[in-house]
């Protein structure tokens, strides 16, 4: 029998309530028999707003792959800027390392030509569109839309937040227009919202830590040997 997936979703920031944000469309995404751990820093920022405090992260990410990580099948880079995502998949090969933000990307690439990404924040706009032509993929970019955010907004709150809802599919709507197939949100505190904002705009609305585990899975059984194998 093929062992069960044991997958680490690693949080660079000191947010327990942001690690358990992230975890719950990750868990959804499981099949029967795999696990999900979460790891969130000791110390750092609650949460990351700055691009010097995403360049540190990177480190923070790699320093608790290296810590945790070695007991696990596969990683998840829990911070939608896939921060520290190159260093650590070096690090830890062959284990896979996979980027949040860039495993959305990726699912969105195979439901449409073009897609568009939804973020909290003008500010992060460039950070963005910058991380999505690293990741070789800006040909296939619509664009990127920020929300902004709700003055009743808590991020530490489980569940969806009427006023965040809102803004995101008003914002959402020019990808639309221009012809976006999917929406990926970017965000670590977004996570959970996919479901209500795909009901919304009656477009598929991508969660990176839940195509995370997706990829996750394919790329682990393509490491391991086939059943009855003799390798």
């Amino acid at each position: 029998m093929t062992p069960a997936m044991r997958i680490l979703l690693i949080n660079p920031n000191t947010s327990a309530s942001i690690s358990e944000r992230m975890a719950v469309p990750a868990r959804a995404a499981l099949l029967p028999g795999e696990h999900l751990a979460t790891c969130t820093a000791s110390q750092g920022p609650a949460v990351i707003q700055s691009p010097e405090q995403a360049r540190q992260a990177a480190q923070t990410v790699l320093q608790l792959a290296q810590a945790h990580g070695g007991a696990h099948d596969a990683l998840i880079v829990g911070m939608s800027l896939d921060s520290g995502l190159r260093i650590t998949r070096d690090a830890m090969r062959p284990r896979p390392v996979i980027g949040m933000t860039e495993a959305a990307c990726l699912v969105a690439c195979l439901q449409g030509e073009r897609f568009g990404v939804l973020t909290l924040g003008q500010d992060m706009v460039p950070l963005y569109a910058a991380h999505i032509a690293e990741l070789g993929l800006a040909g296939r970019l619509i664009g990127v839309a920020a929300a902004q955010w709700p003055d009743d907004f808590d991020p530490a709150e489980m569940g969806v937040q009427v006023s965040l809802l809102q803004a995101l599919a008003q914002a959402a709507q020019p990808l639309l227009q221009q012809g976006a197939s999917s929406v990926v949100l970017a965000g670590a505190v977004l996570c959970g919202y996919g479901p209500a904002l795909a009901e919304r705009l009656g477009q598929p609305v991508l969660e990176g830590t839940a195509c995370a585990v997706g990829l996750a899975r394919c790329c682990i059984r393509q490491r391991r040997p086939p059943q009855g194998s003799s390798a």
